[in-house]
């Protein structure tokens, strides 16, 4: 190979980059990157934001198919024949009478007749879902009762009670104390009223707030240990697939972030299994004094706000800072404290909801 040869081939050899050059050229994918990734992360929590939606127009969907064949909404859970009048009073606080809730009630309403079918169904005869006739279908992970948002899904609520499905969808209970439910006069307080009652359920002309201004549910955030109640579809307990006290006695806003707003059942247990930092940075701390199963917080993960159905089928975001006025202990219908929250999450009140929200 001549002199003039080598020269040419020695022009046209590619040449390589330089450290630095390469140092440039990775810094600059690595703020793409950065700048990108906020985007991407929006967008997904957007489809999963729209699915949560999907799911709760379906669930309300099902509400009023079932009020159009039985001439009623399913009652929040299902209680014994003269179970308010025989001393059984208080078991559903407790969890020591867990019948059939308003989701397994529904499952014929959401294309789940076969599910339905496989439960052992007998308040009277005291077959409870707990037992373990029904640790099948209990156990079963229902799409349609999940929030994609929430990344505690998959975690199983065990306790003593094995092997229970998560969900994120609660029905609007009630704003009194549940153990009084069977007390006269207790369930018929205007400023107290959400739409499941306990045992029997209402017909939608009870509703007299209006079907587009009354919540019909709200999200849950599911437990962050085995032990935790919360967020199981099938359970009918307060915080498990029931809100109650959720817009009274000190609960004044949605995801309200104090300690203690969370009354569930077996709280002591959820402390033990999960570090504090953990419940505090979830804004899920429960109340350690009295574990009573009493009252919950509509909670969820997306960014500023949770959605929730109303009793028309449409589905709301309602945010972290909708008008709430400050409660108190149990309900003060005072208009001046008695704000937008509550106002949507009682039935009867017939106060005027103003504004947006």
């Amino acid at each position: 190979m001549d002199t003039k040869t080598r020269a040419t081939l020695s022009r046209t050899r590619p040449r390589a980059f330089t450290l630095v050059e390469l140092l440039v050229v990775i810094a600059i994918i690595g703020l793409l990157v950065a700048l990108l990734l906020p985007a991407v992360n929006a967008a997904r929590e957007a489809a999963r934001k729209i699915q949560c939606t999907n799911n709760l127009k379906n669930i309300s969907l099902a509400m009023h198919n079932y009020h159009s064949a039985r001439n009623v909404f399913p009652p929040a859970i299902v209680v014994r024949s003269g179970a308010a009048s025989d001393g059984d009073k208080g078991q559903f606080q407790q969890g020591r009478r867990l019948f059939a809730n308003w989701a397994i009630l529904l499952l014929p309403y959401i294309e789940e007749q076969s599910l339905y079918d496989s439960f052992t169904l007998n308040a009277d005869g005291g077959v409870q879902i707990s037992d373990p006739i029904n640790s099948g279908p209990r156990g079963t992970e229902l799409a349609v009762m999940l929030c994609p948002s929430d990344q505690g899904l998959g975690s199983r609520m065990s306790l003593s009670l094995g092997n229970w499905a998560r969900g994120n969808y609660g029905i609007n209970g009630g704003q009194y104390l549940p153990i009084l439910w069977d007390r006269e006069g207790v369930g018929d307080d205007p400023f107290a009223q959400g739409i499941a009652p306990l045992g029997e359920g209402i017909n939608i002309k009870k509703i007299t707030d209006g079907t587009t201004k009354t919540l019909m549910f709200g999200e849950l955030r599911v437990g962050l240990g085995d032990r935790d109640r919360r967020g199981v579809w099938a359970m009918g307990m307060v915080g498990s697939s029931i809100h109650w006290r959720h817009a009274s006695n000190q609960v004044n806003a949605p995801n309200s972030c104090q300690r203690g707003d969370d009354d569930v059942k077996d709280s002591q247990f959820i402390i033990q299994d999960v570090d504090e930092q953990t419940l505090l940075s979830n804004c899920m701390y429960p109340d350690a004094g009295y574990s009573e199963g009493a009252q919950s917080v509509v909670r969820s993960v997306h960014p500023g706000g949770v959605n929730v159905a109303m009793c028309d089928g449409s589905v709301r975001f309602i945010s972290d800072f909708v008008e709430a006025g400050s409660q108190g202990a149990g309900v003060n219908p005072d208009p001046k404290v008695f704000r937008t929250w509550q106002r949507l999450n009682v039935a009867t009140d017939s106060y005027v909801i103003e504004g947006q929200w």
